[in-house]
């Protein structure tokens, strides 16, 4: 069966889930190439490096899966039916050190054996990338049965990045050892002491308490920090997220319609999208309990474009992805300077900088809003993608996306 990118199936039309198969991955074009395969939780979290498998980790602990490889190539063999309840998805991925990318590379397979006959297989070239340090090839996932999903989708910021999308981070070599700190050397014995007579004991005076630090104004995030928002006594007020940008300056610059939007995701399963594109503007009184205010197509506007979130419905929502996608004009990010801000009565402002340029794709995920004890917690993200369609794929979102107009 040859694969195609976005292609999703049961794996047992394919193969034997209770016996062990065998993944292979290779890579025609340079030499300085990672395999890597890791596990996941059910809130798609690294939550045990254990099952990061790859050539410094070469086994999980319970050998449910094994790493071989040399040069540019790798084999994994996986035996599913091992794998404890708390690895729900295993991520398959390669990336590539110096200064080429993906896109320089001449081929990647991928292909997936049971005892030796080949039952499933993925072929890419350097033409399905562009400026990616690191790709996703492959995910097995649980979801009832065991299923195959060909993500064949890069991070161009490599695989530190990929990592950081699943609440990981890349291991690097063991430091030198800390030296041990220096041994104390006895104290001279003192001369006898005279005692005083016994005085009546007073008690000593009260401890004056710090005062808490005060709350500051502002935090601007960094890449992959998260911040809860603070909820008061009735719960959160009223949230509004907030997009401004400008047009590119310059002789040659061309002006761009930068507009802002999210992928939303309710407690009841419910999903969708709230943009002006396929004017889907969402309501605050009725589900998704997120609107739109408007279009800024020119970035003139003073107050931007503005996402506003019924803060009593927070705890009916799971996790809202905000992005910003370039409707019309070239990718210039660097020149459109955006900036998003979230404000929420009671809690900081919070202020995320599209400070990553460089990218020549459409569309970047700038934030993700997950549901923690009925509040909302905001991480930066600031990933570029080609479209809605391939953020959707990146976050396992499952929506359906077709072509769609402001108009």
């Amino acid at each position: 069966m040859e694969l195609k990118r976005g292609m999703r199936d049961k794996l047992d039309k394919y193969v034997n889930i209770n016996s062990a198969v065998d993944i292979e991955m290779d890579i025609n074009g340079f030499d300085d190439y990672d395999f890597c395969c890791f596990g996941v939780d059910s809130q798609d979290k690294l939550s045990d490096d254990r099952y990061m498998v790859f050539y410094n980790q070469t086994s999980s602990p319970n050998n449910e899966i094994s790493y071989s490889g040399s040069g540019n190539s790798a084999k994994f063999r996986v035996n599913l039916a091992s794998l404890p309840m708390s690895i729900n998805k295993l991520v398959f991925t390669v990336s590539i050190d110096g200064n080429t990318t993906m896109g320089n590379i001449n081929s990647h397979t991928f292909s997936l054996n049971q005892n030796g006959a080949n039952a499933l297989r993925l072929q890419l070239s350097g033409t399905d990338f562009r400026q990616e340090k690191a790709i996703i090839s492959i995910e097995i996932y649980r979801k009832d049965v065991w299923r195959i999903n060909a993500i064949a989708r890069g991070f161009n910021g490599g695989l530190s990045d990929l990592l950081k999308a699943y609440g990981g981070e890349e291991i690097t070599p063991t430091q030198q050892p800390t030296p041990p700190p220096p041994v104390a050397q006895p104290r001279p014995t003192p001369p006898p002491i005279t005692q005083p007579r016994p005085q009546p004991i007073q008690p000593p005076p009260p401890i004056a308490q710090p005062a808490p630090p005060p709350m500051p104004a502002k935090i601007n995030l960094q890449k992959g920090q998260k911040v809860n928002l603070v909820k008061g006594n009735n719960g959160l007020g009223e949230i509004l997220i907030n997009l401004n940008w400008k047009q590119p300056k310059g002789f040659f610059a061309r002006p761009i319609d930068l507009d802002l939007g999210c992928l939303y995701e309710l407690k009841d399963g419910s999903k969708g999208t709230v943009q002006a594109l396929g004017n889907k503007f969402g309501s605050l009184t009725s589900p998704p309990y997120i609107s739109l205010d408007g279009d800024d197509r020119s970035g003139a506007s003073a107050n931007g474009e503005n996402l506003r979130i019924n803060g009593k419905m927070v705890p009916q929502i799971k996790r809202i992805l905000v992005y910003t996608f370039i409707y019309d004009g070239i990718a210039n990010w660097k020149g459109a300077d955006g900036v998003v801000t979230v404000k929420c009565p009671g809690s900081p402002e919070i202020i995320v900088h599209m400070d990553e340029y460089g990218s020549n794709l459409g569309l970047c995920a700038i934030a993700l809003l997950e549901n923690v004890n009925d509040t909302l917690s905001v991480q930066k993200i600031v990933n570029f993608y080609e479209d809605q369609s391939y953020a959707d794929r990146a976050f396992n979102w499952g929506l359906r996306w077709k072509p769609g107009r402001k108009d």
